[in-house]
């Protein structure tokens, strides 16, 4: 008895171990095979997933379910094919006879230093799974492309790769472990010498540059961006004037910056990771990230962005165009204070904290929206409103008093707009356009951070990333095809062609989290 039950236990062990692990292949992330083959010092690489993950898969499928005039990735699929057909009919080919028993389930490509601005020196990657048959389909293209130029076989380091044409700056490819490799034969070379354990994925500012971002994706991109803009600099074509901005700036620190798209089954995401410079011109803004007011701005915004700390942002953004030739900071500081009587710094940027800016309105007669800044100097805030009101009133301009809740200061109408600009202040400066934006950015009668239709954007983007920006593209499009009737500029494209497109679309919203010295950034654009 004991021994059949230990045989059971042993038996249902075995079929649930077997699921789990079926379930875990099925449901794992893709795994990109190419970055082996990609050459350890590439400055830029990016690679797609033609097959990616079950899971990314079932979540396209359900995606594009939304859209009428695509059913599935299939019918996606198929729409592809039928333009790659049209184009390999002109050489006598087709893509299921072809193309299809060889290609794989990625292509990618990389950037490498040296090479010329009219040859750069690159590498194309297609995963084969049918090597003979990749061959003879490269064979027959050049074939057709360039009748009679021959193909030159060489060998590296015990490889064997080909060159169209024994001449320089020749298309060179090999065929190895998997992958079709296509560009230069310096590219080539190094993508053997990657092949041997000297690639991208050995690279520590790769493999943290990518570390924070999510692993389940359809596409990725890296660029180590110190070299890619010393390889940019190297550019004869480049005039002087542009290589002073660069050599002045002093770029040579910036950290690797990489990026990963991704589908859910009711949103498209892109995620990118950057580390913050510790010198340098760039090391001041490594500290701006945050929603600002974001959050705290009127239920009713249809867009809204945040900007925390502005002050501080606008000073950092000074010194940066500090060092481009040409723009004279102390110059600008003095021009701004001898119009105003103002300094630029003192009276002005260091008061301003967290700011936020919102739209508001679904056709032009209910458009408004302003601009809300924390500050930390009511007594500056009122100091620069009585000089605005003073400078608007010399150039013959009418700004009257005007005062909304705790806030005062004046408006303005302008000619030809239905409705004043306000220009209020005390512990926050306001700009608003319209009674009704006015008093919501004032006193909101709801916040966008409790809005019903801000949630499903906050719930998409994620519980650890903070909202920065935000667009209700339904409301969005209503405005403009309220405006397209109000010119009488209905186009009968837009309606058949171009709305259907549009119509599955419902938010864009975009925001970051802060990883050890890293700044995740994630942007979603919702397809509810």
């Amino acid at each position: 008895m004991r021994t059949k039950a230990v045989a059971i236990a042993l038996v249902a062990l075995v079929v649930v171990g077997g699921a789990a692990v079926a379930y875990v292949r099925f449901m794992a992330p893709a795994e990109d095979q190419a970055i082996g083959l990609v050459p350890r010092d590439s400055v830029f690489y990016g690679n797609l997933f033609l097959r990616p993950s079950n899971d990314q898969k079932m979540a396209l499928d359900d995606l594009l379910q939304k859209f009428p005039q695509v059913k599935s990735t299939d019918d996606a699929l198929n729409k592809l094919i039928e333009l790659l057909d049209d184009q390999l009919g002109k050489d006598g080919l087709s893509y299921e006879e072809d193309v299809e028993p060889w290609l794989g389930d990625q292509i990618g490509g990389y950037l490498m230093p040296g090479g010329t601005p009219e040859l750069p020196n690159f590498g194309v990657l297609v995963e084969s799974k049918d090597d003979e048959a990749l061959r003879d389909f490269i064979h027959r293209v050049q074939e057709e492309e360039d009748p009679g130029a021959p193909i030159v076989e060489r060998e590296y380091r015990g490889t064997t790769y080909e060159l169209v044409e024994d001449e320089p700056g020749s298309p060179s490819f090999v065929i190895i472990d998997g992958f079709f490799v296509g560009g230069t034969e310096d590219a080539v070379k190094a993508t053997i010498d990657a092949s041997e354990g000297d690639s991208l994925q050995e690279s520590e500012k790769f493999l943290d540059a990518i570390e924070v971002l999510r692993d389940d994706w359809l596409g990725l991109f890296y660029a180590d961006s110190s070299a890619l803009f010393s390889l940019i600099q190297e550019d004869p074509q480049m005039t002087p004037e542009d290589r002073a901005v660069f050599e002045n700036l002093d770029l040579g620190d910036l950290p690797p910056w990489a990026g990963v798209a991704y589908v859910t089954s009711d949103s498209i995401g892109f995620e990118s990771s950057g580390g913050s410079p510790t010198e340098g011109p760039f090391a001041g803004f490594s500290s701006f990230t945050g929603p600002g007011l974001l959050l705290s701005l009127p239920a009713e915004s249809w867009a809204a962005l945040g900007v925390p700390n502005l002050g501080g942002l606008a000073t950092e953004l000074l010194g940066l165009f500090a060092e481009v030739p040409g723009f004279n900071r102390a110059q600008v500081e003095s021009a701004f204070t001898s119009e105003t009587g103002l300094d630029l710094e003192d009276d002005v940027l260091s008061w301003m904290g967290d700011a936020g800016i919102f739209v508001q309105g679904t056709n032009l007669q209910e458009l408004g929206g302003g601009l809300v800044i924390e500050s930390k100097d009511p007594s500056k805030t009122a100091a620069l409103l009585d000089t605005a009101q003073r400078m608007l009133t010399e150039e013959g301009l009418q700004p009257g008093p005007a005062s909304e809740g705790d806030l005062e200061g004046f408006s303005l109408q302008a000619p030809g707009m239905p409705a004043p600009v306000y220009f209020l202040g005390r512990d926050r400066l306001v700009i608003s356009y319209g009674q009704s934006a006015t008093e919501q950015a004032i006193q909101p009668e709801q916040r966008l951070a409790d809005a019903e239709g801000f949630a499903p954007a906050k719930d998409a983007l994620g519980s650890d990333f903070d909202a920065g920006f935000f667009v209700d593209l339904d409301t969005a499009q209503a405005l403009a095809e309220s405006v397209m009737v109000f010119s009488d500029q209905s186009d009968p494209t837009y309606q058949e062609q171009i709305k259907p497109y549009l119509e599955p679309f419902g938010y864009i919203v975009s925001g970051s989290r802060e990883e050890g010295d890293d700044v995740v950034r994630r942007l979603v654009v919702g397809v509810p």
